[in-house]
């Protein structure tokens, strides 16, 4: 028989390794470093640094920024006395039970005064009225110089809520008053005296914050109600009280 001219296939069947050991394993990549989150770190510390500064912030200050407006107002003004509890109630008559003099606030005509600058004595009752919508009232007795006063004026002009006057029997030379307020100072010239003004000019004291500063342009004592028409249809005069000092015209 004739001999195969075939060589015997050598080459390894499918799923058999060569002989001789076999092939070469992959080498594993080597592991991936991943960078320090050094954005995350600057973004902690910052918002720590923030933290922390607002907790001293508020231990330091005390509450300072959490105050009411009134709180603040009262602690800008040294030496200001405050008055509380005042009445309200409106009254057509004189009051005469003012505790203070000037009055700061209680029971008043419901007509107020007219803020601007009076060169003779105004009606409590009416000046107490606008002291509840937020006026300023400042007094002076009346033998103040003339340049004192003159000085008083140009604080109290141009001011819908400021309001100047003299006011007899006042010891003091000059008297600050805002509804439950109160301040006396010899100088116009005083610090306070702008500081007072400053705080409670339509301020939050008032309890009727805002409403009209006007009224009646009245000066002298309060002008007692007048009783209803007799039958006749003739009106009697009107009495007046001794509430202020005698009446005379408002400064022009």
């Amino acid at each position: 028989m004739a001999q195969s001219d075939k060589r015997p296939d050598n080459r390894p069947t499918s799923g058999s390794r060569p002989a001789g050991g076999g092939g070469r394993r992959r080498t594993p990549p080597p592991p991936v470093k991943k960078p320090f989150p050094w954005g995350v770190v600057a973004v902690s510390t910052v918002l720590g640094l923030l933290l922390v500064g607002i907790l001293v912030y508020a231990v330091t200050n005390q509450g300072a920024g959490f105050k009411s407006a009134l709180k603040t107002a009262d602690e800008s003004v040294d030496g200001v006395k405050i008055y509380d509890g005042l009445a309200r109630k409106h009254v057509p008559s004189a009051v005469t039970s003012y505790k203070q003099a000037p009055p700061v606030g209680g029971e008043h005509n419901d007509v107020p005064q007219t803020c601007q600058v009076y060169t003779a004595p105004i009606a409590n009752e009416h000046a107490v009225h606008s002291l509840e919508h937020g006026a300023v009232w400042i007094t002076y007795k009346p033998d103040l110089p003339a340049a004192d006063i003159a000085k008083l004026r140009t604080l109290a002009e141009g001011d819908q809520y400021r309001m100047l006057s003299p006011f007899p029997g006042q010891s003091q030379k000059i008297g600050l008053q805002a509804w439950g307020r109160q301040l006396f100072v010899d100088s116009p010239d005083d610090k306070r005296v702008t500081a007072f003004l400053k705080a409670y000019t339509s301020g939050p004291q008032a309890p009727e914050q805002g409403a009209a500063c006007s009224g009646t342009t009245q000066t002298g004592p309060l002008a007692a109600q007048a009783p209803a028409p007799a039958a006749s249809g003739m009106s009697p005069a009107p009495a007046a009280s001794t509430a202020a000092s005698t009446a005379a015209s408002p400064a022009g």
